[in-house]
Order: structure tokens, then sequence, then C-alpha cells
């Protein structure tokens, strides 16, 4: 418990969270390390990378045109923005289209028209990366998923939704009753969606490896450390994070003969 405390604590000198990019995302890599080096003989690593499009910059603004009729949607009650989806600058309105059935399946996609047009798909059926792989193969200039008003809870837009990595299509998430509107205005909807996006830098993994055992046959235990931007992420996955370090520090203490890999990212 003394570690998910630490956590909490990490998380309350950040705003909260323990998010990636964040300093409570920092603060766990870094404490997670301390107490890798001070208490094993692990060879630790740190990793950097980058996540294109993570930072939203400014607020995602989406104008819409049904049947004549101009309306500004509003931003986390109408609609929200897809995570890791490039940005987009559109200029004038660009027709939408109405993908068949859930978007999951190419037969789905190639009997209509959707080059450089918006795609509007309901959610449903497969996962939304899969919806969004699909949209970018038949090269869409944007990407609409709304939610299916199949539960209390399905009306609103999903917030937290990731896209693919490297996505280069926009894309936002409508609530059901903006996305059932531009669906029955078929052949006489367009949107114009404006989103600023920008890269998260210097992203860091720790790997710590056990100094004996065969590398060729490596056992790997591990677990995301970032929180939901929303909270500290003592559940979601702290848990998983302190029970990887935990794990660690245990075996340390054991006498090794397995090669093994534990990964914090």
């Amino acid at each position: 418990m003394k570690h998910l405390e630490q956590l909490q604590i990490i998380a309350d000198q950040n705003n909260g969270t323990r998010a990636i990019a964040t300093g409570g995302f920092n603060g766990t890599l870094d404490y997670i390390t301390s107490q890798l080096e001070q208490n094993t003989k692990l060879i630790i690593q740190h990793l950097y990378f980058t996540v294109q499009n993570y930072f939203i910059q400014g607020t995602p603004q989406l104008q819409t045109q049904i049947n004549g009729n101009l309306t500004s949607p509003i931003y986390l009650t109408d609609f929200t923005q897809i995570v890791l989806s490039s940005g987009a600058h559109f200029e004038t309105f660009v027709p939408v289209v109405p993908i068949l059935n859930f978007g999951c399946e190419d037969t789905d996609w190639n009997n209509t028209t959707v080059m450089n047009l918006i795609a509007l798909v309901k959610r449903g059926d497969c996962s939304y990366k899969q919806k969004s792989a699909l949209a970018e193969k038949y090269r869409v200039k944007g990407l609409l998923i709304y939610n299916d008003g199949a539960a209390l809870d399905h009306f609103q837009p999903k917030q937290g939704v990731n896209n693919n990595w490297n996505t280069t299509i926009p894309a936002y998430f409508l609530s059901y009753n903006l996305g059932v509107q531009l669906a029955n205005a078929a052949g006489n909807a367009s949107v114009i969606m404006n989103i600023n996006v920008s890269n998260a830098y210097g992203i860091r993994n720790i790997c710590a490896d056990t100094q004996t055992g065969d590398k060729t046959k490596t056992i790997l235990i591990g677990s995301h450390s970032d929180s939901v931007s929303a909270g500290s992420g003592i559940n979601d996955n702290g848990s998983g994070t302190i029970g990887n370090l935990v794990l660690a520090l245990n075996l340390a203490r054991l006498f090794q003969t397995s090669s093994l890999r534990y990964s914090t990212y």
C-alpha cells in the first residue's frame, strides 16, 4: 500500500493526474526507477520516444451544414476529439458520407465514394481503431464516429478514445443525436473540422533486466504506468504498476536463474 500511496501523492502534486507527458507521469517513473536502483541489481534502461498528435492546442471546432442549416456543435457536449488523430484546418465545408453497417469491413467502404470526403460511421461491431484504419485506407479527408444510443451512457460523445499510432486523418467522436442528424441528411450534410495538435516528445519507458539467465528466453513482465488525465489512476493502472514493482523487488532477493525483464511504459 505504501507504493500506491506514493502514486497518489505524486498525482496530488501534479494537478491530480499521472497522465502521459505530465509531471505526474514523470514523477511515477522517477519513483519506480529510484526503488529499483536502491533495492535491486537489475540493469535499468530508459528508452525515449515521441507520441505524435498527442497535445491539443486550443478548443477543437466543428461546424455543420445540415439541409442548409448552419450550426456550431459544442465541444465535449456534441463532439470530442479522438486522441492521436491528426490536426485539421478546413477552409470550406466538406460533404459527409454515411458508411454502410458499422464500417468494420472493406465491403462497407468500397461501394461508396469517400475519397477526400468525411466518413460518418456508427459505433459498434469492431474497434474504433479498425474503423479509422479503414477510413485511412480509403483516403477520407476526415472521420466522424457517432455513438449508438444503445444504452444510457451511449448518447454523449465518448471521451478518451485513442486512434492508431501515426494516424494521418482528423477524427471526432460525436453524440448520438448529432450523428443521427448527419446520417438522416445523407447527401445534404457537410462539415468543417478545425483542430490544432502537437507531438509529445521525450516520453519515457523503463526496462529493467536481470543480470542472469538465457537472454534468448527472457520472460517479459510489464504494465502501463500512466493514468487518465481526469484522475490519479490508482486502480487503472496504479495497481498493476505497483504489483509489478513489488514483484521485481521481491524476486531481486531470490536466487535467479531465469532472464527476466520488467517494463514500465
